[in-house]
């Protein structure tokens, strides 16, 4: 006798927008806000993993870090680092050239924060448990490449700075911020002390909007980032039921992206060596509107900025050129994420973004991030492009 439920599943298409619908759905709705390093996180990474195991994953490899819940400290502890300087001024010769040190290394630390670089000094933070779920599709003949598909499992607070009218000046906010810190070693190291206190006025007002920003709630996330989440195991069952011929693809959900992109550094950190030559592909807010790549990243200053390698820019242009109707197309884009720490570590990488009606992706931070605002054929088409995508590379000959 045939089992029934068998037949079933294996006629359910893990790519359509309903069924990943589903799981937006139980991330955001059902569990709710995810912040890095709490109890939700905890319950998101659960539920991914059930599905994985659902899936006929045999082994999903937990990679547990530790986190602090908010990117505030990022910020937080250049602001100490370069007011203490200005205050040591008062002590001398000797307390100048102490502040001029602090002021210059806590622009440094600001420029860090806003190119995606890890922290530091994150340590003076309170620490939270976190962790990556990795889970490896291997191919089916003689492998010739890896491609890496991440998304982020946290969510991050509604922010006025990402408010419609704010959001466009971050850069520039982020840059202004640099400059004071800078300027205020300077004017430590010339003695200038009505320069130093104009500087730590300026940066007071600063901290007081730094911790207006972080006075908001926790938002569901369904676009940031359930809907990367969702296309990932989607594709898991895709690829799981029918593995690449010549592609292994590893499926990486990360922790901790919303407070300085803690989970891909840790992947780095183990598994850099071995990934090096590997396509990583990004998944960001593809739950609304158009999708497009990021063909350059503003990140959070002028001084920040990083684009995708030309290897994944013509990859996803070979396929887009193949595959019209996904209307695929590139974009830049004021945006911080993980494409940065893989940039900047010397690794391929490239976003995959939902952009909405006004040019920006949707409810980006803000508490209209509900399961109410993602369209099913968004999450369908960010699914199936990037199988497209896979297939594209898997049928190249050449060892890329």
């Amino acid at each position: 006798m045939v089992d029934a439920r068998v037949n079933a599943v294996s006629e359910i298409d893990s790519l359509d927008g309903e069924s990943l619908l589903n799981h937006v759905s139980a991330l955001a709705y059902n569990i709710g806000p995810r912040p890095a390093g709490h109890p939700a996180e905890t319950r998101a990474r659960t539920y991914i993993r059930k599905a994985l195991e659902e899936m006929g994953f045999d082994e999903v490899k937990v990679q547990p870090f530790t986190t602090p819940d908010t990117w505030a400290y990022a910020l937080g502890t250049p602001f100490a680092l370069s007011l203490g300087g200005l205050l040591l001024g008062r002590l001398g010769r000797l307390g100048r050239a102490v502040g001029a040190v602090l002021g210059a290394g806590a622009a440094y630390l600001t420029w860090r924060a806003a190119s995606g670089l890890s922290q530091p000094l994150d340590r003076v933070a309170t620490h939270r448990p976190s962790a990556n779920l990795i889970a490896r599709v291997p191919c089916t003949g003689r492998p010739r490449r890896t491609v890496v598909l991440i998304a982020h499992t946290d969510t991050n607070r509604h922010r006025d700075s990402f408010s419609d009218a704010r959001k466009a000046a971050l850069p520039a906010t982020t840059t202004a911020l640099i400059g004071l810190q800078a300027a205020g070693a300077v004017a430590e190291a010339v003695g200038a002390r009505w320069m130093g206190r104009a500087i730590g006025a300026a940066q007071v007002a600063s901290i007081g909007a730094l911790l207006s920003d972080e006075s908001g709630p926790y938002v569901d996330g369904a676009n940031d980032n359930a809907s990367a989440v969702a296309c990932l195991l989607g594709l898991g069952a895709a690829l799981n039921a029918q593995p690449l011929e010549h592609t292994d693809v590893w499926l990486v959900f990360t922790g901790a992206e919303e407070v300085g992109l803690l989970g891909t550094h840790a992947l780095l950190d183990e598994y850099g060596d071995l990934l090096r030559s590997a396509y990583f592909i990004n998944f960001e807010m593809v739950g609304r509107g158009d999708l497009a790549y990021v063909s350059r990243h503003s990140g959070f200053s002028y001084l920040s900025g990083y684009a995708p390698d030309t290897d994944s820019v013509a990859l996803i242009e070979r396929t887009a050129s193949a595959n019209r109707h996904f209307g695929i197309y590139g974009k830049d884009l004021m945006m911080l994420d993980e494409v940065a720490a893989l940039r900047r570590r010397g690794h391929r990488g490239i976003c995959l973004v939902g952009i909405d009606r006004d040019g920006w992706p949707a409810n980006w931070h803000r508490d209209t991030d509900a399961i109410g605002n993602i369209q099913p054929e968004a999450l369908e088409r960010a699914a199936r492009f990037t199988m497209a995508t896979l297939q594209t590379l898997d049928g190249e000959d050449s060892y890329r």
